[in-house]
């Protein structure tokens, strides 16, 4: 069952969203809400304010790593109070978390006993790369060991959620995990499977169909006749279907993950709803 909720924010739109999912997904569960800020020690670095500096034509020793930090930490106050407001408005228990540290290793560090972390879409960067995953969040999915819920900016708690099933390992912990969502909210859950052959297809929504049955979830099963998976599933996602995707992240070999990319991070990069992740087996 989901109680901590840890969620990245970093200020951007996408952030905020992320936000007022866990808070209101805390409140239906009775959950704690954990924001986590980071103020990036890359830019406090002694190296990359000197080239800094030097771009901008003036020597290092003007104290620009004090006012910098001075900065930092003032985006993080701002961070935090908002993040104080929103939660005491909504009478959730909520605890703050302020890493200095790389943005990932800061996130990682904070989330390491929660039981999902939120992440926006895409950063404050956003807007010098529109059609892309933020760096982050890219990370994230690749190494946390917690479940991963990615964000878009306009997003709502999910009332018509899918589970995507391959078989695989991490697919069958995503089913467990959106099978325990979906009963403690009162919805039902619609799993999909994509393959080119139907009957390989149809027993694999079979074995799905036994794993479920002692959860008591009212669920429902869909074949997609389909090679292009990621394109299948997306076809399937939208806030009038399903609002919540279920999946294994990471479910091609090692090398194909680094030429093409995954499904999970293909439909992170681009699902209109949010994309929950399961990192680890």
């Amino acid at each position: 069952m989901v109680k901590h909720i840890a969620v990245g924010l970093d200020g951007s739109a996408n952030a905020g969203t992320a936000l007022k999912l866990a808070i209101e997904l805390a409140g239906r569960l009775r959950g704690v809400v954990h924001g986590i800020h980071v103020v990036d020690a890359t830019f406090l670095e002694g190296a990359f304010i000197t080239d800094i500096s030097g771009s901008m034509g003036f020597e290092p020793f003007l104290n620009l790593q004090s006012q910098m930090r001075a900065t930092l930490d003032e985006v993080a106050g701002v961070v935090r109070a908002d993040f104080d407001e929103r939660c005491g408005a909504a009478g959730i228990e909520s605890r703050f978390h302020l890493e200095r540290a790389g943005v990932a290793h800061g996130i990682l560090a904070a989330s390491k006993l929660a039981d999902v972390l939120f992440v926006g879409q895409r950063g404050v960067n956003a807007r010098f790369h529109e059609d892309l995953l933020g760096a982050t969040a890219e990370t994230l999915l690749r190494r946390s060991p917690v479940p991963v819920l990615v964000v878009p900016a306009a997003a709502e708690l999910p009332t018509r959620p899918l589970a995507a099933y391959d078989g695989s390992p991490k697919a069958t912990r995503a089913l467990q995990q959106a099978a325990e969502l979906t009963r403690a909210l009162g919805l039902p859950l619609t799993v999909a499977t994509v393959d080119v052959q139907e009957e390989r297809g149809r027993a694999r929504l079979d074995e799905a169909e036994r794993y479920l049955a002692p959860y008591e979830v009212k669920a429902e099963y869909t074949f997609v006749p389909g090679e292009a998976v990621e394109q299948e599933l997306l076809g399937l996602l939208a806030r009038d279907r399903h609002d919540l995707v279920f999946l294994g992240a990471h479910g091609h070999r090692r090398i194909v993950e680094l030429v093409l990319g995954s499904t999970s991070q293909y439909l992170a990069r681009r699902s209109p709803v949010p994309v929950w992740c399961v990192t680890r087996a």
